[in-house]
């Protein structure tokens, strides 16, 4: 410490500096807190944002399978039960091994299903 407060000037000069320093380093923790809590705010905000789409039935206009055991046929409707970002849940009308997991992409390419780009875009 006496080396230290000789290279600085003196004690009373060693004081100010670690009070100012630690002032520094406080402030900048601080701010760098209340980011990562607005970041996360916004992450949890969107993960949890209401499903558009839910409730909504749509037309198959075009055969596909999204290679996880699901097969849509034109002239078929689907009713979007629940969304948790691309992952989507439907209830195929009329099918017998309801509900299926696939993604948004899937259904924008079979239907009238708007993905969250097209969304976005609007």
């Amino acid at each position: 410490m006496t080396t230290l407060a000789k290279r600085v000037g003196g004690p009373g000069t060693l004081a100010v500096v670690t009070v100012m320093g630690g002032w520094v380093i406080i402030r900048g923790a601080e701010a760098g807190g209340k980011s990562v809590w607005r970041a996360v705010k916004a992450a949890v905000k969107k993960r949890n944002a209401a499903c558009s789409t839910k409730g909504q039935v749509f037309d198959v206009v075009s055969d596909g399978e999204d290679g996880k055991g699901l097969t849509l046929r034109a002239g078929a409707q689907y009713r979007v039960m629940e969304c948790d970002g691309e992952a989507i849940l439907i209830e195929v009308l009329g099918g017998t091994n309801n509900p299926y997991f696939t993604s948004a992409q899937f259904l924008a390419s079979v239907s009238g299903f708007s993905t969250a780009e097209k969304m976005d875009a609007v």
